[in-house]
């Protein structure tokens, strides 16, 4: 096939999904298996309402992908990170494919829910890291240490600041 034919067919079926829209009032939402026609405002909601959700989850199960680590003599620990990655992928082309639908509202909605799941990940990872800190100064007996001195020593000790999956694009 051409280019040329492809373009034009491209072309064809957007305005198809354009005027289907304009003329029903409604969207439709496909995800991967399963697709809707939302149609009223709580059709929207709890299609909306179901992004979110999956984009919150995606961060954080990236996050708990991140949260098991590799240890010498336990190499069972690749099989639940294999499993999460799954999860994390499957809930990706979801998001990929809704977002595929040309619709604004339905792209800006996705793009809340990962920023939500992001600031949750931002505030789990704050937390976990003034635990250390606050470790760390029990252990050195209630000196007082800087942050940055103790930030280093527990990445000395394996943990990174930043993680892999966590950092990776959605789509």
């Amino acid at each position: 096939m051409s280019s040329a034919k492809l373009l034009s067919a491209f072309q064809e079926a957007h305005g198809h999904l354009v005027a289907r829209a304009a003329s029903e009032k409604s969207v439709y939402l496909g995800l991967v298996f399963k697709s809707y026609t939302l149609r009223t405002t709580s059709q929207f909601a709890l299609g909306y309402f179901f992004l979110i959700v999956l984009g919150i989850a995606e961060r954080l199960i990236s996050f708990g992908i991140d949260s098991i680590r590799d240890k010498p003599g336990q190499p069972w620990r690749i099989f639940p990170r294999a499993c999460l990655y799954y999860v994390v992928t499957m809930i990706r082309y979801v998001l990929m494919i809704a977002i595929m639908y040309v619709y604004v509202e339905m792209f800006l909605i996705i793009c809340l829910g990962l920023a939500l799941g992001q600031i949750l990940v931002e505030v789990i990872r704050y937390f976990l890291m003034m635990r250390r800190l606050k470790r760390a100064k029990l252990d050195d007996g209630g000196s007082s240490s800087s942050l940055k001195d103790s930030l280093l020593e527990s990445n000395a000790h394996g943990r990174p600041l930043r993680s892999n999956h966590v950092n990776e694009s959605c789509c």
